[in-house]
């Protein structure tokens, strides 16, 4: 997939590429490293109800803005679940997943400083475990443990 030149301007809605990522996720790369000169990159998920990631920490400082839904985040021992228009922010180094455990889709925009990490995401879809932690590892990504579950916040 090729990254688009820096340009100012405005990127259409419909214009983004949508992306399977994990099973349940579609991301669309809204904003590549290349473009701002690595500084930062920004994503868009849709995460069906269930969907979650797993326990994981990366060197980028991460953010998520929530648009809808009310996904759960685990960020270091603490566990809590956002509503639309909450800003999620993941220092650099600390462990991290989030579970959309609500009964609609979320949508959320992800910002990772410095950027180049999104290159991940557009590779890992219907990736077996034994692939995705040598992949996730090459971009600084250190899987932990595995996905969060409804059970486990009940």
């Amino acid at each position: 997939m090729s990254e688009p030149q820096a340009a100012s301007g405005v990127q259409a809605r419909d214009a983004a590429a949508w992306l399977p990522a994990i099973p349940g996720e579609r991301i669309a790369i809204r904003l590549h490293a290349a473009q701002v000169q690595g500084r930062f990159s920004v994503m868009e998920s849709l995460a069906e109800p269930g969907c979650a990631t797993p326990l994981h920490l990366h060197a980028e400082e991460e953010t998520f803005y929530v648009i809808e839904g009310t996904p759960t985040f685990r960020l270091g021992d603490k566990v809590f679940t956002t509503a639309p228009g909450d800003l999620v922010l993941i220092p650099a180094g600390t462990p991290h997943a989030w579970i959309n455990a609500g009964e609609v889709p979320s949508r959320m925009i992800a910002t990772f400083a410095p950027g180049g990490v999104e290159a991940l995401f557009s590779r890992i879809a219907e990736l077996p475990p034994e692939e995705l932690v040598p992949l996730a590892a090459s971009y600084g990504t250190i899987l932990l443990g595995p996905p969060m579950t409804v059970a486990e916040l009940a």
